[in-house]
């Protein structure tokens, strides 16, 4: 049977497969969902909250390249005369890599190279296993009203945190009270154990009565019917997923700008030494400053520019996080939608997806690479060895 034959069985069956099984709305938020039961784990539960399933999928990726980067030097050891299959692919790409590095940051690739190459493979392995089949799809069953009670317990207890003075947090107090008919103890920017079990009770019992999720049936999870605007009574079921893209969770996303642009720093201080790289920041550090402003005042406007320089510095961090997060997470609620709404139409798509994960990966570790090669040149274009 020719290969056409298998894709449309393929797209017929998941059109069968849509008309006896619609296919769930998908449950969207930007933090990572917590595994149930994991707030109460001894390490992670009392510092995070709970292990989250982006941290699980960020420690999947590692462990995929670590696993690549082994088995691929333990080959290299062995390899024959003429290095064929994937090792000589792999060995391609790399040497690729290097040389297109080497043509930005010059003899200085043997430093940021690891760091260029690394963050290259974290990133497009955690972005392209989001791909697989069933990533975040297959996970843990979790009743949706203790979940989202749960969610309304720590934003009561947040916009108490925030509240400006005894007053108004008496005043939101008394509110919560008043709507949900239990008495708090608030104390130390939480309630205590007896106040948090009878508020989420009642607030659980209320979201219960609006059968929010969907349904439970054996090991799926199928999309809940409206009849009359109601839902069956037994309407109250989600899934956390085990895993999700790791990139569309901002602490992924931020982590990994903040080791780039500490990496920068250190990079700048190490060839310029402290003076040297200060003086980029703050112009009357430099050797003769005063005397170079009386004459030419114009050289004053450095003092500005520098402090500009500064303020890119921390931006850059921004700039990083968000971008990779924007494009991960948003392609992500894109397949989201298009499977909800038919199952073959997400496949038209992956195709892009594939493509954005590697461009992604590869602007991030790019601009990283361009940064570490910026901040190892002096204003006049002279290096500095320490």
């Amino acid at each position: 049977m020719k290969k056409r034959y298998f894709i449309y069985l393929g797209i017929i069956a998941l059109i069968a497969l849509q008309i006896l099984m619609p296919p769930v709305r998908p449950y969207i938020q930007l933090p990572g969902e917590v595994y149930p039961g994991s707030a109460s784990w001894p390490i992670f539960g009392a510092v995070f909250g709970g292990w989250t399933n982006t941290a699980m999928a960020a420690v999947l990726a590692w462990i995929a390249v670590l696993v690549l980067v082994f088995r691929l030097n333990a080959r290299s050891r062995t390899a024959d005369e003429v290095p064929t299959g994937f090792y000589n692919f792999f060995e391609m790409i790399v040497e690729g890599a290097y040389n297109f590095a080497e043509g930005i940051a010059g003899q200085k690739v043997k430093d940021f190279f690891p760091f260029f190459m690394t963050f290259i493979l974290v990133i497009l392995f955690a972005n392209w296993m989001s791909l697989i089949p069933g990533w975040d799809a297959i996970g843990l069953w979790e009743p949706l009203p203790h979940f989202e009670a749960e969610k309304q317990v720590t934003a009561i207890e947040a916009d108490l945190e925030a509240a400006a003075d005894v007053a108004e947090r008496e005043a939101i107090l008394a509110s919560v009270e008043g709507q949900y008919g239990v008495d708090l103890f608030y104390e130390s920017g939480h309630f205590s154990a007896e106040s948090h079990e009878a508020l989420l009770h009642e607030i659980e019992v209320e979201i219960d009565e609006q059968n929010v999720g969907d349904l439970r049936r054996g090991v799926f999870l199928l999309r809940a019917e409206e009849t009359d605007g109601v839902k069956p009574a037994d309407a109250d079921w989600t899934i956390v997923p085990f895993v999700r893209p790791a990139a569309s969770d901002l602490n992924m996303t931020i982590a990994l700008a903040l080791v780039a642009m500490v990496m920068v720093q250190y990079y700048g201080f190490k060839y310029l030494g402290i003076r040297g790289y200060l003086t980029k920041f703050f112009a009357f550090l430099s050797p003769g400053f005063i005397d170079q402003v009386k004459a030419n005042p114009i050289r004053g406007m450095d003092l500005v520019v520098g402090l500009l320089e500064l303020v890119s510095e921390f931006s850059k961090i921004i700039s990083f996080a968000f971008r990779l997060l924007g494009n991960i997470f948003a392609g992500m609620v894109l397949l989201f939608v298009m499977a909800a709404l038919l199952p073959i139409a997400n496949m038209g798509f992956f195709g892009l997806e594939f493509f954005v994960g590697l461009i992604q990966a590869m602007v991030f570790a790019l601009l990283m690479l361009i940064f570490m090669s910026g901040a190892t040149e002096s204003h006049h274009g002279e290096e500095e060895h320490h």
